[in-house]
């Protein structure tokens, strides 16, 4: 079993505020309505913003302006982060989206988001991603538990985000102090380390 932080004031306007995405605010009906947002949308538009905080290792993004990949392990999240991700760049280089078919594309990502897989799919990604240094975000809480860098985490209408340091490390990324001050922050049990 792992060890969990959580931080004080990580509720969902933090995470929201962070995604660049505003909930209604309480005017007395002055102002419209704020859009309402899909999972997808508001998980892609944190998804971008994390990669504002992490480091990668030198030469881990490619030559200068080469594209990274942004992988999805899921059809019904490529929409929604083509949306968020056009016209975007993470730390200097243009983005591309793609659907990944097996986890043999996942080694060609920067960042890799996995859909609502089952435990024993999570645990193969993860295995197989292994140290790569790939920011890898996932659907469901288990996601982090089981190696990967960062699950958000659905708390009634709320989205959260929950970061296990030590699967950033063995990637090779460096999370940024803000960043965690926003999430729960996990650290694995000894002996839970995978490769």
């Amino acid at each position: 079993m792992g060890v969990l932080t959580r931080r004080r004031g990580a509720g969902c306007l933090a995470a929201l505020l962070l995604a660049g995405i505003s909930p209604a605010a309480e005017t007395g009906g002055e102002s419209p309505p704020a859009p309402v947002h899909s999972e997808h949308e508001i998980e892609s538009a944190m998804l971008y913003n994390f990669t504002k905080f992490v480091e990668w290792p030198d030469g881990a993004l490619g030559e200068g302006g080469a594209p990274v990949v942004v992988g999805a392990w899921n059809d019904g999240l490529v929409p929604a982060l083509e949306a968020a991700l056009r016209n975007k760049m993470i730390q200097g280089h243009p983005i591309v989206v793609r659907r990944l078919n097996s986890s043999a594309d996942a080694k060609g990502c920067t960042v890799l988001l996995v859909g609502a897989a089952d435990r024993k799919e999570i645990a193969r990604i993860v295995q197989y991603v292994g140290r790569s240094p790939i920011l890898t975000v996932g659907e469901r809480v288990q996601f982090s538990r089981l190696g990967g860098v960062i699950a958000f985490i659905r708390e009634g209408n709320r989205i959260r985000f929950e970061i296990n340091v030590d699967a950033a490390e063995r990637a090779g990324l460096h999370v940024s102090s803000k960043l965690l001050r926003l999430a729960a922050v996990r650290r694995e049990a000894p002996g839970q380390a995978r490769n």
